[in-house]
């Protein structure tokens, strides 16, 4: 069933203004909407870095070339046609400086790799990752309502990056960058 809901929205750091936004059951099913334009997120600071996470992810709303997030989270490895939708979610999150020490692990992705694995949360923010175990999607979060979240999903609707809508409860789980943001100093 399709859900529509017309909500305006802010997302203070960037001054984002979204406008419409469709609830679906997955978020390969949903089409790729297009974003606004926003303004480059100031730096310092935790709202800025999950800003500039949010902003560096809406950058790429489009593309369907996965060359450029495989050569900064696996770099030297030819990874063929292999599904880029987590390599995409870590490469957001170098371009605003967080999780610089960490690459991608074949076979494992990134979430739980490492000493100090991204913790799950029941109250998602912007920047934290979605994961849903059914296709083991990864997607970031733009933006969280009472029961949905819109996310920015690599290898998303066409095989782009494309933004959705689902409802909360269809994310198996949430992962928060919260460690990450300590990790530079930021305010998480």
């Amino acid at each position: 069933m399709r859900l529509r809901s017309w909500l305006l929205w802010t997302l203070p750091p960037l001054g984002l203004i979204a406008i419409a936004m469709t609830t679906k059951k997955s978020p390969e099913s949903v089409p790729p909407t297009t974003p606004i334009n926003p303004p480059a997120p100031a730096p310092g600071g935790n709202a800025s870095r999950r800003s500039q996470v949010v902003f560096a992810a809406l950058s790429q709303v489009g593309n369907g070339d996965p060359k450029r997030y495989w050569d900064d989270v696996l770099p030297g490895v030819n990874v063929g046609k292999a599904d880029w939708c987590g390599a995409f979610a870590l490469w957001a999150l170098h371009q605003a400086g967080l999780a610089l020490d960490r690459k991608w692990v074949i076979g494992r992705g990134f979430i739980l790799v490492g000493p100090h694995p991204l913790p799950q949360t029941t109250n998602p923010q912007p920047g934290d990752i979605a994961y849903f175990d059914k296709n083991q999607h990864e997607a970031v979060i733009e933006f969280v309502s009472e029961g949905a979240v819109q996310l920015i999903n690599g290898n998303g609707a066409g095989g782009k990056v494309s933004v959705s809508t689902v409802p909360k409860s269809s994310v198996t789980a949430f992962f928060s960058i919260k460690p990450l943001l300590e990790q530079v100093g930021a305010n998480a």
